[in-house]
């Protein structure tokens, strides 16, 4: 069973692009299932319109032993390299919690 995600889009309706590098992204979590029960990803367009706008990408996971936490908040002007700044923030996160519980 793989790790659940949300995605919610504030300020504009979501596109079949931006929900396929969210599963790409979300792939990179699963070597920390054990650790992740599920996440959130919030994709907030900052701005008036789609030309001036930078977007900001928060991402909270539900952490097994813990509530959850947010592990990765980038802002961009494009919102797909926002989604992959969030989730290399959250898995170099993972990456530190999973070598501090092994000690």
């Amino acid at each position: 069973m793989g790790i659940g995600m949300q995605i919610a889009y504030v300020g504009f309706s979501g596109t079949a692009s931006l929900e396929s590098e969210a599963a790409m992204q979300l792939l990179r979590l699963q070597p920390y299932a054990a650790y992740v029960s599920d996440c959130c990803l919030s994709i907030e367009r900052l701005g008036t319109s789609p030309a001036n706008s930078v977007y900001e990408v928060c991402l909270f996971i539900g952490m097994i032993k813990s509530s959850a936490r947010r592990l990765g908040r980038c802002i961009r002007d494009n919102a797909e390299a926002a989604i992959r700044c969030a989730f290399n923030i959250a898995v170099r996160t993972l990456e530190l919690l999973s070598l501090h519980c092994r000690l």
